[in-house]
């Protein structure tokens, strides 16, 4: 938890170096630069890594691109809901929705005193998920690292908590930012000669 430490200029930039480099190609309901200011707006408002939650994004959707479950015009950025026979798949009619659902999920995960009454706005809803749900959740405050959201969020995700910061710490070092250091990634290489983080687990 805690503020962004990139901005949307800078996120951004790596996003249109990666598109440029590895022809990537951008299918989000918005444009980079206002996805990536939701991103740190609604993070800011729950205290939520926003900056990171956008690298989680990248991560499930393959640089905006999306596959298999989700699709640009569902608004689910992280996969939320997405596997087969689900009938817990988020879908919501606007970006700002989508991303405020993944902050907010984001935060029940890191936040044990997190309660649907205590949230910046109204609790998103969607499929089997109410103020009810969101107050008993399993994993309330049991992954304040993003590496513990590994076997949580991503099932198996052994590195899914790796990937997500490998994103960022590429993203910090386009922008002249000292990368992370392997330990703050939690990986057994070194982050900054691994190349960068392109495969995906595409939802």
């Amino acid at each position: 938890m805690g503020p962004s430490e990139l901005t949307a200029d800078q996120i951004v930039a790596y996003v249109h170096h990666v598109q440029t480099t590895y022809g990537r190609v951008w299918r989000a309901s918005v444009d980079e630069h206002t996805m990536a200011q939701l991103f740190i707006d609604e993070g800011a408002a729950e205290n939520v890594r926003g900056d990171l939650a956008f690298c989680q994004s990248i991560h499930e959707t393959g640089w905006f691109e999306f596959g298999g479950y989700s699709q640009p015009q569902d608004n689910n950025f992280a996969g939320i809901g997405a596997f087969a026979g689900s009938d817990r798949y988020m879908i919501e009619p606007t970006a700002q929705l989508g991303v405020r659902a993944q902050i907010q999920h984001l935060r029940n995960y890191a936040d044990a005193g997190s309660r649907a009454s205590n949230l910046a706005h109204p609790l998103v809803l969607r499929p089997h998920y109410d103020a009810a749900a969101y107050d008993s959740f399993v994993y309330k405050g049991a992954a304040p690292l993003w590496t513990d959201l590994n076997g949580k969020w991503a099932v198996p995700g052994t590195t899914y908590g790796q990937d997500i910061l490998r994103i960022c710490s590429d993203i910090r070092a386009y922008a002249g930012l000292p990368r992370l250091t392997a330990a703050e990634v939690g990986a057994t290489s070194d982050p900054a000669t691994d190349g960068p983080v392109l495969a995906t687990n595409r939802s």
